[in-house]
C-alpha cells in the first residue's frame, strides 16, 4: 500500500536547494528523485503513526496540509541524510522538534488548524484555532 505524502518530490527540492547533496547518493551534483520520493512517503507514514490516534489519516484539511508539509519536509530530510557521510546538527535538531510537535499532537496537547465543522451544535470560528461554544439554553 503506497501512502500519500504530505509534500512532493518538487516541494522538497524547492525548500532544500542548498541541502541537494543529502539526497544525492550518484553523486552527480543532483538529488535522486526518487530516493526523495520514497522518503517523503516514509515520512509521510511516520507522520500518520502519530497522527492517527487523533485523526483520519491521510489528512487532506486544506488549513492542515501546509502544517503538514513542512513537517514532512523535515522528516524526510533527516531520513535522506541518514548516512555515514551526512552529520547534520541542524538537520537532527529540526527532526527532534518535528517529533515533539507529532507527540504534542497524538497526546492532544496541540491540535492542527482544520477548517470548521458545518455540522456540530454552536459556533465556530475559522482562523487556524477552532473554538466551539455550546448552544444557547435561553433567548
Amino acid at each position: 500500500m503506497t501512502t500519500m505524502a504530505y509534500a512532493s518530490v518538487q516541494d522538497w527540492l524547492d525548500r532544500n536547494p542548498h541541502r541537494g547533496f543529502v539526497a544525492d547518493y550518484d553523486h552527480d551534483g543532483q538529488a535522486d528523485e526518487a530516493a526523495v520520493a520514497r522518503a517523503l512517503e516514509d515520512a509521510s507514514a511516520e507522520m500518520d503513526g502519530w497522527l492517527g490516534g487523533r485523526h483520519s489519516t491521510p489528512i487532506t484539511d486544506p488549513l492542515a496540509v501546509p502544517v503538514l508539509r513542512q513537517h514532512c519536509l523535515v522528516i524526510a530530510t533527516h531520513i535522506l541524510a541518514d548516512t555515514p557521510q551526512t552529520n547534520d546538527q541542524e538537520i537532527g535538531g529540526r527532526y527532534k522538534r518535528t517529533l515533539d510537535f507529532l507527540k504534542s499532537i497524538a497526546k492532544g496537547d496541540v491540535t492542527l488548524p482544520m477548517q470548521a465543522s458545518t455540522s456540530g451544535a454552536g459556533s465556530a470560528s475559522n482562523v487556524g484555532v477552532t473554538f466551539v461554544t455550546p448552544e444557547r439554553i435561553f433567548s
